[in-house]
């Protein structure tokens, strides 16, 4: 199984590079079905939550590039003069926003991966010394965002049990309490860093980070892949001037599969675990 956080940091820096440089529709189907492949592998007992915004972002450049956009050949419908939305609505378009909405869809599915295989507290770690501090930081402000989404909804959970309203007018009344938790949550942090010693010496490390031959394959693999997507990019998808894309090159299917790595470690991994309890 794949533990450091710099191999899942390599992963997915090729994987992004591959979902916005390679814009080829049967490319990112392929990058779709190896990501969604890698976060069953890992998943453990997380639920997909994430699915709704990349949804989201996947279609709202479609209605965008169909409702601004008056370029193509191929007519859907026409509208009559209004402001904006007024004239031809075309295929092309359309195929020209999935395009872009897909990127989006693969990004947010990459980071889905990321945030159920790397703790921010591992990331922190390997930090050089200088940006240690900085480091940390960012990562407890990184961590109030969830944290402060949980105490709201909570705060409108007990306003509704006390039969008080808990919707958007009631907005005022929430941010009080709201703020009040925050502060009382950052001074619980800051007591704990300071109990720690803080940067009040040399860092040390409790449980140093091993490498596996997974890590270094999975490094490997992710560093050919990022070097294929941006030596020898596939042909950019363009339906404005073909609504049918061109077949994707040999070495462009090949830098998709070598993202597979780590579901394919997984796999064995667990075959291997299979063997050793039979």
């Amino acid at each position: 199984m794949i533990r450091h956080p710099l191999t899942w940091c390599a992963w997915a820096t090729a994987a992004l590079a591959a979902a916005f440089i390679d814009r080829n529709p049967f490319l990112q189907a392929l990058l779709l079905l190896i990501v969604i492949n890698v976060f069953i592998a890992y998943r453990g007992g997380h639920q997909i939550r994430n699915w709704k915004i990349g949804l989201a972002l996947a279609v709202v450049p479609i209605v965008f590039s169909l409702a601004l956009s008056r370029f193509g050949t191929h007519i859907l419908f026409t509208l009559p003069a209004f402001p904006i939305i007024g004239g031809r609505w075309t295929l092309d378009a359309a195929l020209f926003g999935a395009s872009t909405g897909a990127a989006l869809l693969l990004t947010v599915a990459i980071f889905a991966v990321l945030q159920i295989t790397v703790r921010s507290a591992d990331l922190v770690a390997i930090l050089p010394r200088p940006f240690y501090r900085a480091g940390t930081t960012v990562a407890l402000a990184l961590a109030f965002a969830p944290k402060t989404v949980a105490s709201l909804q909570s705060i409108r959970e007990a306003r509704q049990l006390r039969g008080q309203r808990a919707g958007w007018r009631s907005a005022p009344q929430l941010l009080l309490p709201l703020l009040l938790t925050t502060l009382e949550r950052a001074l619980q942090y800051g007591e704990s860093l300071d109990a720690r010693g803080f940067g009040s010496r040399r860092r040390s490390r409790y449980r140093p980070l091993p490498w596996t031959i997974a890590d270094l394959a999975v490094i490997g693999a992710a560093l050919i892949a990022l070097a294929g997507s941006v030596v020898t990019p596939a042909q950019t998808y363009n339906p404005y001037l073909g609504l049918t894309p061109s077949a994707p090159t040999v070495n462009s299917l090949l830098a998709i599969l070598l993202l597979a790595t780590p579901a394919i470690s997984a796999g064995l991994s667990r075959m291997d675990h299979a063997t050793h309890h039979a």
